[in-house]
């Protein structure tokens, strides 16, 4: 766990944290609407002893899992929800078309076979585009759905 996440988690509790969590939720949903490949939003879980990854989205079970002990501050937390969220809104059958030849060009480096065991590849269009809608988005997020 690093020291940054104590500090974030000194200033919100996991009940406060889950809160902000929903309220981001809310806010994706309004902003983004729903995906038009699942019948439901997706079902969110907060996990507070997971380590390692610092969300995923389960297409399977249309499940965001959001892992708060790997996330640094309150900025990464709604940043991962976003994240998290447009994966949900994309198409699992072009998301697995994407991960293999002829769309993948090249080998992973080794930082960027860790950064792929932790994050998700970062040479995916997929992840790519969550990305950007991430960083495009958080602030507009906090201050719309925090105030």
């Amino acid at each position: 766990m690093s020291e940054d996440y104590s500090k974030m988690k000194k200033k919100y509790t996991y009940k406060k944290l889950e809160e902000i969590g929903e309220k981001v939720i809310d806010w994706c949903k309004n902003e983004f609407g729903s995906s038009k490949h699942y019948n439901d939003y997706p079902y969110v879980v907060f996990e507070f002893d997971e380590e390692g990854i610092c969300g995923e989205f389960f297409p399977h079970n249309n499940q965001i899992i959001i892992c708060t002990p790997a996330l640094d501050s309150i900025e990464e937390f709604i940043e991962t929800i976003i994240h998290e969220y447009i994966h949900y809104m994309q198409s699992k059958t072009w998301f697995t078309r994407y991960s293999n030849p002829p769309y993948r060009k090249n080998e992973l480096t080794a930082e960027e076979f860790v950064d792929y065991l932790l994050r998700g590849d970062p040479t995916h269009p997929y992840e790519i585009e969550a990305d950007k809608v991430a960083k495009r988005n958080w602030k507009k997020c906090k201050n719309e759905a925090l105030k």
